[in-house]
């Protein structure tokens, strides 16, 4: 689809489908494990796209999400038997804490019905993201969720597989035990199929909202010859300002990278910057859309006067369903499914 026909596709809420080459279809026949995958109903809608990418080597399982009087968890698993000896996986999203107690309850009970492997996928880790462990009695709640998930009982082929996308705080990933065996995976390909799709392809500039994402994406980008900005936040008094780094931003369409967005403030500062330095366009992708209080309200739409206007893109995945559902049909926000990348990760 041509840039220009976006914004226009987005307001009158058609349904904007971007196809990449992560596609579960690509591994022969031969070598696919059939897989049933089990879902919460926040990720109902992520867990048939990725049996649709599967081309029949996944099907979907069913579990009767209930509650007892008292609000505790009712939980069935329908047809428990059936999966015996089976490949199977359950879909999480842990991005409202209240929902994750049922969810573990459900993730420790499916490797126990005597299936043959068991394959957790998180696609956010949420914990993490913005405490900081400064001071003796601040607790590292990341540490706590990452000890829970490596207590997942093992099936009968052995520990548990579990697939996590853009880890926020890559030392996180050396929380988990040698009881659960970690996959971390990355949103970024998504992203550089959409650019090759880009009208303005050969105008593209990557920017990076600081050094620590610079250090942790800027190796996807090596081979696809991006030029790329870096910005750095500086102190001014009691405040962090954003200031360019290096790098050239003048008449580009320039695309900050970064793992998730909370309330923005980062990012909109940034955009802020190469806009005045003259970039042509502004865009921003994100694995995780998290944006609390609904704080994607921020961001507005470049519906083709420039960067003055706002982003010209605003890509992010479906980690995060909620947001997905919030900012479906609404420019600049565009949704890059993680369908094709889990399919081929429960096919491996």
């Amino acid at each position: 689809m041509a840039a220009q026909n976006l914004a226009p596709a987005l307001s009158t809420g058609e349904d904007f489908r971007i196809t990449t080459n992560i596609e579960a279809t690509q591994i022969p026949a031969a070598l696919r494990k059939d897989c049933v995958l089990f879902y919460t109903p926040d990720t109902e809608e992520l867990a048939q796209k990725v049996a649709q990418q599967a081309g029949g080597a996944i099907t979907l399982g069913r579990i009767k999400w209930k509650k007892f009087a008292d609000g505790f968890p009712d939980l069935f698993v329908e047809n428990a038997t059936s999966i015996r000896n089976r490949h199977v996986a359950f879909l999480a999203s842990f991005t409202n804490p209240t929902v994750i107690f049922e969810q573990i309850s459900v993730i420790y009970a499916l490797p126990r019905l005597f299936v043959s492997s068991f394959t957790l996928v998180l696609p956010f880790f949420p914990t993490g993201t913005m405490e900081r462990v400064e001071t003796e009695g601040d607790i590292a709640t990341a540490n706590t969720l990452a000890r829970l998930l490596s207590n997942v009982p093992p099936s009968r082929g052995g520990p548990t597989s579990l697939v996590i996308f853009d880890i926020h705080a890559l030392q996180e990933r050396f929380y988990f035990g040698d009881a659960v065996l970690p996959l971390f995976e990355s949103g970024v390909p998504l992203l550089l199929e959409r650019l090759r799709q880009l009208p303005d392809r050969d105008s593209i500039t990557i920017a990076y909202p600081d050094e620590g994402a610079w250090k942790r994406f800027h190796y996807q980008f090596k081979s696809e010859g991006y030029p790329e900005v870096i910005c750095t936040k500086v102190r001014d008094g009691s405040k962090r300002i954003v200031r360019l780094k290096e790098g050239e931003p003048k008449d580009r369409h320039v695309v900050i990278v970064d793992d998730l967005v909370q309330s923005g403030g980062t990012l909109i500062e940034c955009h802020a910057l190469l806009a005045s330095l003259g970039a042509k366009h502004v865009s921003a992708f994100v694995t995780h859309g998290v944006f609390p209080n609904m704080s994607w309200v921020k961001f507005r739409a470049d519906l083709g006067n420039g960067a003055q206007d706002g982003f010209r893109y605003f890509w992010l995945s479906d980690s995060c369903p909620q947001t997905v559902r919030d900012v479906r049909s609404k420019a600049p926000f565009e949704v890059l499914s993680l369908a094709g990348p889990i399919a081929a990760a429960l096919q491996i």
